[in-house]
């Protein structure tokens, strides 16, 4: 192989090593150190982070110093199992992994057998961000389920970070909460900046559209996993937005099938006039308005061939309005 070819191949090796880059951080990392009942670090400990709803385990060994760093984790709910010969098997209750956060988990070994377990549930705790000076809040599954989202707009929930407001509420309905946004009323402003200086992302790749910078998608709440919302300080792999950066992740399956449907009704019957109508110099009646809304997201169907497994979640959204 002559020095071209040589050359070549490293620039190709170096081209596409880049490109997991390009994506922003959607994973959760889990470190520690392990120890035994004197404070003495365990060497060559063996560590297991199991994904409570999928069954998936990843495995990682303590290295000289006694520490050990599990990357790349799919966010959800994870239980740790620390074991060395010698000492008693240490399970870490469940606990739940966010989108880029590194928590960190510390293990003191008992003297005794491996078939022996301790259960540690100290952690079940909220786990604090030491690692980075990000300002932000995230969304579980059940606060999207249960907050009030007007129009069924996943961008919604950018209203319930501190510094984020909308000046004009009703542009979160129609067609912008279940298809793109098409005017930049259905965007919150953060910390004073323009609606269109957010940056949003759906599971790592960008979700905005290019010539106004509005949300190019929206997905359906409930195929939505979790929904970080960062809006000062964030880290590099954050970068390309003066406001905030929302950071959406669609669901995952799971090792068990399950589903679920809702229905909302909106009818002009039912609501109060405007301020506007009812103030004016002439008293106008309400804007006869007659929106239905249907979602449903079936999933969690879990396929496994040997060491194989593919989990699949399908989601829908409609919207129909009468006038």
């Amino acid at each position: 192989m002559n020095f071209v070819q040589r050359l070549a191949r490293c620039a190709l090796v170096i081209l596409f090593s880049a490109f997991p880059l390009l994506a922003q951080t959607v994973t959760g990392s889990i470190t520690g150190v392990v120890t035994d009942q004197s404070g003495a670090i365990v060497l060559r400990a063996e560590v297991t982070a199991e994904n409570t709803a999928t069954g998936v385990k990843t495995h990682e060994q303590t290295n000289d110093a006694g520490a050990y760093t599990i990357r790349f984790l799919p966010i959800g709910s994870y239980r740790i199992t620390v074991s060395s010969p010698g000492f008693s098997t240490q399970v870490v209750a469940p606990f739940a992994l966010e989108i880029n956060q590194t928590v960190k988990i510390d293990a003191s070994l008992r003297p005794g057998n491996t078939t022996d377990t301790v259960q540690v549930t100290e952690t079940a705790t909220p786990i604090l961000n030491t690692n980075d000076a990000s300002l932000g809040v995230t969304l579980t599954t059940n606060e999207i389920a249960n907050f009030p989202l007007n129009g069924g707009n996943f961008s919604s929930v950018t209203l319930y970070q501190p510094g984020a407001v909308s000046t004009d509420p009703q542009g979160f309905t129609g067609n912008n909460a279940i298809e793109r946004s098409t005017y930049n009323n259905g965007i919150a402003s953060i910390n004073g900046n323009r609606n269109q200086a957010n940056n949003y992302t759906l599971d790592g790749a960008d979700q905005n559209e290019p010539q106004n910078n509005l949300i190019a998608y929206n997905p359906a709440p409930e195929a939505l996993s979790e929904v970080r919302v960062i809006s000062a300080n964030a880290p590099a792999s954050y970068g390309n937005a003066n406001g905030g950066a929302v950071v959406s992740i669609l669901k995952s399956g799971t090792s068990n099938f399950h589903g679920s449907a809702y229905g909302a009704v909106e009818n002009y019957n039912l609501d109060a006039n405007t301020w506007g109508n009812n103030y004016s110099t002439r008293s106008f009646p309400r804007t006869p308005t007659r929106r239905a809304a249907l979602a449903g997201h079936w999933g969690d169907l879990s396929c496994g061939i040997s060491y194989f497994s593919l989990w699949i979640t399908l989601a829908t959204a409609g919207i129909r309005e009468v006038w």
